[in-house]
């Protein structure tokens, strides 16, 4: 029995999950520090940034060895990487200063955007292994932030631990494990299975596409950001124009590709609106579901979702067909925002998004290498649409303590729902799920009106 195949599916899901789990930015309105007001603005900064530096760096690890054309190469750098961030684990606790956890949260971020590329291109062109990558990285996406989910019952406002990061650090089971499967796959490696031949064409077209959206993302949502003490109108209208501009600027590089790589990048972008609802259901309120509940239910569902897509023959594959699933979830909250709020429909808005967003990302996967980085590491820097689901419905507030000597001590918390009238959150709440319904319907429509004139174009990488 030939183990090698088993071997870099599970090196590739768990590599793909520790990058993903690195790069898991969660908008916590449960989450408070202690520090001064610059320490937090720039120890929040550092979050955002650190993902899209991470989207570039993953496109450009796949081009570099692609060059170099070794899958044990690639396995040995994701090992290196794994490394790193074991490192950083380990540093956390011995350092002091906010600057110091910043560093450390820019050399985490970037180990994990070459991580995830050098794992792509260990693995691409490998049917199964490409299912396994896409499924840690989609376990991640949806589900990293589970162990710091709010819990009903404790203080909205909790003191948040020495990280370098608002979700923490990984677990030491889920870094070894990495680590030792990575190793054990650069062992299995056969030389006479290459990485993917690069087209210098699509390489170009795929590092443009991550630094354009990248910047885009990175400059928009720090721009909706900005106003979030502006009047709702102005927000609104802020909103509309961020997100217009990343789905153009998608939509263009999307069509730069074939059908079959332009695609991925669209049910990337579509999966990831639909998601954001759900995401900040489980991020923003304190949630009675154990943990352990959502994380199977979550599991589950993915795993159907991409059993099913795997299934199907594959001039059959359409992933509109779970884009309209994963839909279901924005519509709901367009119509009913507080319809997540509950255990029960929390884990069935879970369970649709995950089973939509499956299928869609595995009936999608691209040929090439590049463009599968870039779809893989997209959803963890789109921050356009994290803020525009947040920022319309939050407020920074100031909660004022005082000491034994009677001194005022003033403690921050971030993104803490506090409406300034009720009919403007509700309005508000409809608003934002509108807005991601939108999104999603963009990216199904692109992908079958485009059906036709990309699939008459033969399939590159």
């Amino acid at each position: 029995m030939d183990i090698r195949a088993p071997i870099s599916a599970a090196a590739a899901a768990a590599s793909a999950g520790l990058a993903g789990f690195v790069l898991t930015n969660p908008r916590n309105r449960a989450w408070a520090i202690n520090a001064s007001d610059r320490e937090i603005d720039r120890w929040l900064s550092s979050q955002p940034t650190g993902a899209v530096v991470a989207l570039v760096l993953a496109v450009a690890t796949v081009a570099g060895l692609q060059r170099a054309g070794s899958r044990r190469a690639s396995w040995l750098l994701a090992a290196v990487c794994t490394l790193v961030l074991i490192g950083v684990r380990w540093a956390v606790p011995y350092v002091s200063g906010i600057d110091a956890l910043i560093a450390l949260q820019y050399t985490k971020t970037a180990a994990a955007g070459i991580l995830m590329g050098s794992t792509v291109a260990a693995v691409w062109g490998r049917w199964a292994q490409q299912v396994a990558l896409t499924f840690g990285a989609a376990t991640a996406f949806v589900l990293a932030s589970v162990h710091r989910l709010p819990r009903a019952g404790a203080d909205y406002l909790e003191p948040a631990i020495r990280s370098t990061s608002t979700i923490g650090e990984p677990p030491l089971w889920l870094l070894l494990g990495a680590l030792v499967l990575a190793l054990l796959a650069a062992i299995a490696a056969q030389s006479k299975y290459r990485v993917q031949t690069p087209e210098h064409t699509i390489v170009l077209t795929a590092l443009v596409g991550a630094l354009t959206l990248a910047v885009l993302n990175r400059v928009l949502a720090a721009w909706i950001d900005d106003q979030e003490f502006g009047q709702p109108m102005t927000i609104w209208l802020i909103v509309a124009l961020s997100l217009a501009l990343i789905l153009v600027g998608t939509a263009v590089i999307a069509h730069r590709f074939t059908y079959v790589d332009g695609r991925f990048l669209l049910a990337a972008t579509g999966v990831t609106a639909a998601a954001v609802p759900v995401l900040d259901d489980l991020r923003a309120q304190p949630v009675a579901t154990p943990a352990s509940t959502v994380f199977v239910v979550g599991l589950v569902a993915l795993v159907v979702g991409m059993g099913v897509a795997v299934l199907v023959p594959p001039n059959r594959r359409r992933p509109e067909w779970g884009l309209y699933l994963a839909a279901l979830v924005p519509l709901v909250s367009a119509i009913w925002p507080a319809f997540g709020e509950g255990s029960v429909t929390l884990l069935l808005e879970l369970f649709v998004l995950n089973v939509g967003l499956g299928f869609a990302l595995v009936a999608a996967l691209p040929v090439s290498a590049t463009v599968a980085a870039l779809g893989l590491v997209l959803p963890f820097a789109s921050l356009v649409f994290v803020s525009a689901i947040t920022i319309p419905r939050s407020r920074v507030v100031y909660q004022v303590e005082y000491d034994s000597l009677g001194q005022m001590m003033v403690t921050t918390g971030l993104n803490v729902r506090l409406p300034s009238s009720p009919a403007s959150a509700e309005s508000s709440d409809h608003l934002t799920g509108v807005a991601m319904l939108l999104v999603v319907g963009f990216c199904i429509y692109w992908v079958r009106k485009n059906h036709s004139a990309w699939s008459n174009t033969e399939p590159r990488g």
